[in-house]
């Protein structure tokens, strides 16, 4: 029986799309600088592979931040910027954005009360509680994992056994909702954790094997 549930919190809980945008754009302004249309999709490129050697083990979170907007910059061709500069104040926007996904207030409303709930999330610890108090979330969570705080990443194994221990659950009663098929599905999935896999761009590729798969956190609510 279920009674427990994980949930990440970009582009699960926060629409780190939407935030990461305004932050790109609010930067940009302090360089008089205007966003341009396919900025973000360039970012997302980038980050997403940057990301994925972070999990993998390859890259650290301080290797990210030296390199990863002098590679958006070189490759949307914009000049003049410091890219470790840039990325400075492109946290402190960040960090102050908070748009929710649509439908994660009221699935946690719903979750509320009758399941255990922690948030997950590979993204700096003070950034992450910050947002979730902003967005009006952090009071449904009984504690927050956050990778800076555990001390490992998703999908460590490390990690996870931090979670189960914190969340005083057996792995058979925990469900983690979360939109990465890397940190959050096979992390899940290799550790013997019930995983939802927020597919938020209707891809429907999962090359993992996501035990359950939906397209809107309203669809939760037929599951638990």
């Amino acid at each position: 029986m279920i009674t427990t549930v994980f949930i990440d919190i970009d582009n699960t809980l926060l629409d780190f799309d939407v935030c990461a945008t305004y932050a790109m754009s609010k930067g940009l302004e302090k360089y008089g600088k205007h966003y341009e249309n396919g900025l973000f999709e360039c970012f997302k490129k980038i980050n997403d592979n940057l990301w994925r050697r972070i999990e993998d083990g390859t890259l650290t979170k301080d290797g990210l931040k030296k390199i990863r907007w002098n590679l958006v910059f070189d490759a949307f061709g914009i000049k003049g910027i410091d890219g470790p500069e840039f990325e400075e104040i492109f946290h402190d926007f960040l960090a102050v954005s908070a748009e929710p996904v649509s439908g994660a207030h009221e699935l946690l409303t719903y979750l509320y009360g009758k399941y255990k709930l922690f948030a997950t999330s590979n993204g700096p610890f003070k950034q992450q509680d910050f947002r979730l108090e902003k967005a009006d979330m952090k009071k449904y969570f009984s504690g927050l994992f956050i990778s800076e705080a555990v001390g490992a990443m998703k999908p460590s194994k490390e990690y996870f056994d931090y979670c189960i221990e914190n969340a005083n659950a057996k792995k058979d009663e925990i469900v983690l909702i979360g939109d990465s098929l890397t940190a959050d599905i096979s992390g899940g999935k290799s550790f013997g954790i019930t995983t939802c896999w927020y597919d938020h761009n209707g891809t429907g590729y999962d090359n993992v094997g996501a035990d359950i798969r939906i397209d809107s956190l309203s669809e939760i609510k037929s599951i638990l």
